[in-house]
């Protein structure tokens, strides 16, 4: 079968490997739908990775061992996290949190390629109504943000601000709109802001000419807003070199930009409002007599959602969320030179490689 392997300093390969076959309670699925994701752009441009990456998937099974409820033909979603499945975090659904956690597309092998081997437990049924490119976006670009506007608790009314357009901020803006929230979004990509405005936002604007701060407190009545979503993230300038100067200095530039945006939304959100930390970064300076104690305001971080959540998402969905207007270019396998090309252009939304 195909596959994609990166080598590091930005070259991709496109090769022949054996493919999977089915063992024990672990399944292959004919890769219908893989994601491309910002988080693969550490490997791709730095010092690439063994294993085949692709961890947002949808497809078909095609092959079962002894599975317990698995079975040839069922469509299904992957979920990418491989766990123990026994300890509390597992039992609560927070895979990520597990001690034993490995994950597809990273640890071992993913869905750049036409078959995929995965333990039963990370396939989950996706209806016949749903198609496998969304199901391939529930697993992350939805599902990242679905859990960040869950638990930041959001009002029908609230006035949030998304910082980033891409992916994950729109997802997010998709969120909170189904939750009733007025939605700013800010982002320096006209392409991206365009993206934003068509899926609903009520206030676009770009750092780079605009304002934040008077437009911001112009926009909630001088109150500021309710909640932020930092969803910028900053590992795009990580490992671009193999030196180790290189490197620090790689993160030192990210962190620097993590912090302007982190420090830009915590300007203009209210007493007692809320940040919400989305975006990989690597470093934050608070003022805690400023921040928490004057304003009593709440940060935290989020990273992915629980699994009793994804039923929450899929009714979401089914109620007409237009996930998939957030995909704007598709490409078969053969072609992932463009396709990667094109994601490190930024010049668009999510790409997809489909079978």
């Amino acid at each position: 079968m195909l596959a994609v392997h990166f080598l590091g300093n930005g070259r991709i390969s496109l090769d022949e490997v054996p493919q999977p076959e089915p063992r024990g309670r672990e399944v292959v699925v004919r890769v219908r739908s893989a994601s491309i994701c910002g988080t693969d752009r550490e490997n791709l441009e730095g010092p690439g990775q063994e294993t085949i990456p692709g961890h947002e998937n949808a497809g078909e099974v095609v092959a079962v061992d002894r599975p317990t409820w698995v079975a040839v033909g069922d469509r299904v979603a992957i979920n990418c996290h491989v766990t123990c499945g026994c300890c509390e975090h597992c039992l609560k659904g927070d895979l990520y949190f597990c001690e034993d956690l490995r994950v597809i597309g990273f640890d071992r092998d993913g869905g750049y390629a036409e078959y995929v081997l995965v333990p039963e437990a990370c396939c989950t049924p996706i209806p016949g109504d749903v198609s496998f490119e969304v199901g391939s976006l529930l697993v992350d670009m939805l599902g990242t943000p679905f859990r960040a506007v869950k638990r930041a608790r959001l009002l029908p009314g609230d006035r949030v601000g998304v910082w980033g357009a891409g992916p994950i901020g729109l997802g997010a803006l998709m969120v909170a709109k189904e939750f009733g929230a007025h939605v700013a979004i800010l982002d320096p990509n006209d392409y991206r802001l365009d993206m934003a405005r068509n899926l609903g936002a009520d206030l676009a604007l770009d750092p780079r000419h605009d304002d934040v701060r008077e437009a911001s407190l112009d926009w909630t009545d001088g109150r500021g807003l309710d909640v932020a979503f930092d969803c910028v993230g900053s590992q795009e300038a990580a490992h671009q070199h193999s030196s180790r100067r290189a490197t620090l200095v790689a993160h030192q530039h990210s962190s620097r930009r993590a912090t302007l945006v982190a420090h830009q939304a915590l300007d203009v959100v209210k007493k007692r409002g809320t940040l919400v930390v989305v975006g990989v970064s690597y470093e934050l300076t608070l003022n805690p007599w400023e921040h928490l104690i004057c304003n009593e305001l709440t940060i935290f971080g989020t990273r992915n959602f629980n699994t009793a959540e994804f039923g929450e998402m899929m009714a979401l969905v089914r109620r007409g969320l237009p996930v998939d207007q957030v995909v704007t270019h598709r490409f078969p396998l053969d072609e992932m030179e463009a396709a990667f090309e094109l994601f490190r252009s930024a010049a668009c939304g999510k790409v997809l490689l489909v079978s």
